[in-house]
């Protein structure tokens, strides 16, 4: 797997971001030489990765370091490829041509967005079972109908190769600190994953568990809302900075040993760990 991150250097902070999810504080100044520091530690901790910087930007770029928004890599195709972001906010939709620049300097095969509804990437779709499940959270970004689309358009890519397409369980996310999936959700195998309790119904919880069998599903109940947006990378499980009592549970629901990123600038924005790391597979 590669993984793609690109650096803060047009990270910043301004009124047009305001309300955009629940932790933006636009108040906040961003401490550059901090982000970029800690973005290195993220780019030292992670194996196997590409990291690119963005010169001379035409527009503004606030928010193009979170990559986990950047597109949704396909798999089992038989081609690399990248399905394209549909970003609900414009100055989101003006990373695009940046986004595609990259892509077809690593030879991705690269697909539009099937449909006018708000898609955000590999932060809203979790892939399971070797891509032939994935679980997608809607409500805050994208809507029922994004996933509606995206199973439209899986049937007829995935039927085109001759393969089965993947099936999907379509899930709303309760609660806007938990805005998108990658916040709400840490899939850490191939067939498991943890959840926030307050990030879904009970009703939802529920068939997530029917989904990928009730002994894969593990849910916690803390108050750190971005614990779980997280990385899996071989033995070790890369985080932001946690406290001693859920770091030692997650080292124990994953088996693995937790290595912890400062990620303060980003948090300021609504980010951590997974949501700036995109995985091209």
């Amino acid at each position: 797997m590669l993984r793609i991150l690109i650096k803060p250097t047009t990270f910043c902070l301004t009124s047009i971001q305001k309300g955009q999810n629940p932790y933006i504080d636009i108040q906040h100044k961003v401490n550059r030489r901090s982000a970029l520091q800690h973005h290195h530690q993220l780019e030292q901790a992670l194996t196997n990765t590409i990291v690119y910087t963005i010169e001379e930007p035409h527009h503004a770029l606030p928010d193009i370091v979170f990559t986990a928004n950047a597109g949704l890599c396909l798999p089992r195709l038989p081609k690399k490829t990248i399905l394209l972001p549909n970003m609900k906010y414009k100055q989101r939709q003006e990373e695009l041509s940046y986004l595609e620049k990259i892509y077809r300097n690593l030879h991705l095969e690269i697909i539009p967005f099937p449909g006018k509804e708000p898609f955000e990437g590999q932060a809203e779709l979790k892939w399971f079972h070797g891509g032939t499940k994935a679980i997608c959270g809607y409500g805050h970004r994208s809507t029922k109908k994004t996933f509606i689309e995206l199973d439209r358009f899986f049937k007829m890519i995935y039927s085109s190769h001759g393969l089965v397409a993947p099936e999907l369980l379509i899930v709303p996310l309760a609660s806007f600190n938990y805005y998108h999936l990658d916040v709400a959700m840490l899939e850490f195998d191939d067939s498991k994953c943890i959840i926030h309790n307050q990030a879904f119904s009970a009703t939802s919880s529920t068939k997530i568990k029917k989904f990928l069998g009730s002994e894969n599903v593990f849910v916690i109940d803390v108050k750190d809302t971005f614990c779980l947006n997280a990385v899996v990378d071989g033995n070790h499980l890369i985080t932001h900075k946690l406290t001693r009592d859920v770091k030692r549970l997650l080292e124990g629901i994953t088996h693995r040993s937790v290595k912890m990123i400062d990620t303060y600038e980003f948090e300021q924005s609504g980010g951590s760990v997974r949501c700036m790391t995109l995985d091209i597979f």
